[in-house]
């Protein structure tokens, strides 16, 4: 599907919907009354459906994906629980704090635990009777588009080696009748896997390949994951740019010259093509260069890295840039996609959901719906999971700690 007919699908929502404009007097009076009295964090793993193999530079990424899991609770009995990794010393900060104490109106989350702030946002949430993208303005739509991001190298796996590019369309098709209508696919494997010019053509065979088995209103894109260089990518474009790829990921290490060459490129042609980075950011700061000069598309830092009140001020430090969306990073982890859930139907503009794909019992997910490539953020106080407590009990709780 190409950036135009994508972009059409999405519905436009008006400004300045944000629940709290008005009420954060109100707000901050209701969260005093609740105070943390606990924090209990643990290591929570799910199963992919399938192993997930090579990128251009890391080996078989496996079968697992894992996240760490805080549940923080208040003397009013409720729990906010999410993704977020923190010491139990830095965590032990947070008990006796009242809530209006850790949240800023118009800003967000801000606590002693950092970046963790997903289970915050839940609790806060609760407090309020209100779904967490409700606090992040409200301003995105109530289904949030998703794609599969699990096409890697399986093609090189030993055990799939016979198969070749076989296994990749098997793979898609399984996605496809899971209702899955967008894939990123992994390119580059002449960084390390193959000879460079054997691995440039299997970049070009598989995504002509995946693309000749996908329905026109279906997005195809690329990541190369840093395994190509400015010279190859301009090489690499010119054999595959008619498959109309949504955008291109990670093709080299972004830099102002190299990105803007990259623009200048595309545009010269006139190939309706994304260009998306920064997945290793660590700070708002390392997009400033680019923003300002709208040489990135897709702005793409880590979900879980950056946690939501730093994409959300991400996201109003490229409000003025109606060409750039917002699309985190997410692999490696079962809540990432339902924090970027929160994250998208809060913004106004998110792009796109990267979803690693796997289960778990731990966590109800009901109160998402996943259909024809996207998923319904449900109108729950919170952001929308519940944790089983039966579960968590004979799984996890002997390896957990808690504070105080």
């Amino acid at each position: 599907m190409n950036r135009r007919l994508f972009l059409k699908t999405l519905p436009s929502w008006p400004a300045g919907t944000a629940w709290v404009l008005g009420r954060e007097a109100e707000a901050v009076r209701d969260l005093k009354r609740f105070r943390i009295t606990r924090v209990t964090g643990f290591r929570h793993v799910a199963r992919r459906p399938k192993l997930v193999g090579y990128n251009a530079r890391l080996g078989v990424h496996g079968q697992q994906t894992s996240d760490h899991v805080l549940r923080i609770e208040t003397d009013q009995g409720i729990e906010g629980i999410g993704q977020g990794y923190t010491k139990p010393d830095q965590a032990r900060r947070l008990v006796g704090m009242t809530l209006d104490q850790l949240w800023r109106p118009g800003f967000g989350v801000v606590s002693p635990i950092g970046r963790a702030d997903h289970a915050l946002y839940d609790l806060i949430g609760k407090a309020l009777n209100q779904p967490a993208w409700r606090l992040l303005g409200g301003e995105g739509p109530e289904w949030v588009p998703v794609y599969d991001g699990s096409i890697y190298f399986n093609d090189l796996l030993p055990q799939y080696r016979q198969q070749g590019v076989a296994r990749l369309l098997r793979e898609v098709e399984a996605s496809l009748d899971a209702g899955h209508r967008a894939f990123k696919i992994k390119v580059g494997r002449g960084f390390k896997w193959m000879d460079r010019q054997a691995g440039f053509d299997r970049d070009v065979e598989v995504v002509r390949a995946i693309r000749m088995l996908l329905d026109e209103d279906v997005s195809l894109m690329a990541d190369a994951n840093n395994g190509f260089d400015l010279k190859t990518t301009l090489r690499w474009l010119d054999r595959v740019a008619d498959t109309e790829l949504f955008f291109i990921e990670e093709m080299f290490p972004e830099n102002v010259d190299d990105n803007a060459r990259l623009k200048e490129y595309l545009a010269r042609r006139s190939w309706d093509i994304l260009v998306a980075d920064g997945e290793s950011a660590g700070r708002i700061g390392h997009f400033d260069a680019f923003i300002d000069r709208e040489l990135i598309d897709v702005l793409q830092p880590d979900i879980r890295g950056f946690g939501l009140t730093l994409q959300w001020q991400l996201s109003r430090r490229i409000g003025s840039k109606p060409g750039i969306r917002l699309a985190p990073h997410n692999w490696g982890s079962f809540l990432g996609v339902y924090m970027q859930l929160v994250l998208g139907r809060g913004i106004d503009n998110f792009l796109i959901a990267e979803q690693d794909i796997s289960s778990g019992d731990l966590f109800d997910t009901s109160a998402f719906e996943f259909r024809e490539g996207r998923m319904r953020v449900p109108d729950v106080p919170g952001c929308g999971l519940r944790l089983r407590e039966d579960v968590y009990r004979a799984r996890y709780a002997r390896r957990a700690w808690t504070v105080p």
